[in-house]
């Protein structure tokens, strides 16, 4: 499959999308898009005692409760999910339950370092891709995102970001 990333590139010039996000800009997104309730991280104390939670530096909790938002969550992943999958974030800590979604969206919110940002540089060419498959670039009588995304969903990964298999299959193949 070919990815137009020029026509990616295009309209990610047009829009305003933060290079790492606030967190009031976190909140927005996680709360109208995947209907995401910010909770109390209390909730979440038992990550305390996990050495690799680095619960210390938590900032703030999420879960996903809504079936419309773990819907989406799940839409990357390579295998279904049982319909009673539950989702959290915490903040500068972990994330709780495998969605391949949540993993790129977290991706972005930390942004990509502004000497990267240029056509030519395929890390920064793959996280328009990531863009894109998350929603954030949305392209007018697009009908290849949905390909995309379920070519990621079988096996074709990122270089740069997000889960990796060790196949070498890459979703995005830059122009020759």
């Amino acid at each position: 499959m070919y990815i137009d990333i020029r026509r990616i590139y295009g309209k990610y010039l047009t829009l305003n999308i933060p290079n790492t996000f606030s967190d009031e800009q976190i909140h927005k997104r996680l709360t109208e898009v995947y209907y995401a309730e910010k909770v109390d991280l209390e909730r979440f104390a038992d990550l305390r005692k996990d050495a690799h939670a680095n619960f210390e530096h938590a900032a703030g909790a999420y879960v996903f409760e809504d079936p419309r938002g773990t819907a989406k969550l799940a839409r990357l992943n390579a295998e279904e999910e049982p319909e009673d999958s539950s989702y959290a974030w915490v903040m500068n800590s972990t994330q709780i339950g495998m969605s391949d979604m949540l993993t790129l969206e977290i991706t972005i919110f930390h942004g990509i370092a502004e000497e990267e940002i240029r056509l030519g540089n395929l890390r920064f060419e793959e996280y328009l891709v990531m863009l894109y498959l998350t929603g954030h670039i949305e392209l007018e009588n697009d009908e290849q995102v949905e390909q995309a995304r379920d070519l990621y969903k079988n096996g074709h990964y990122l270089r740069y970001f997000g889960a990796q298999n060790g196949s070498g299959v890459y979703l995005y193949r830059p122009e020759l």
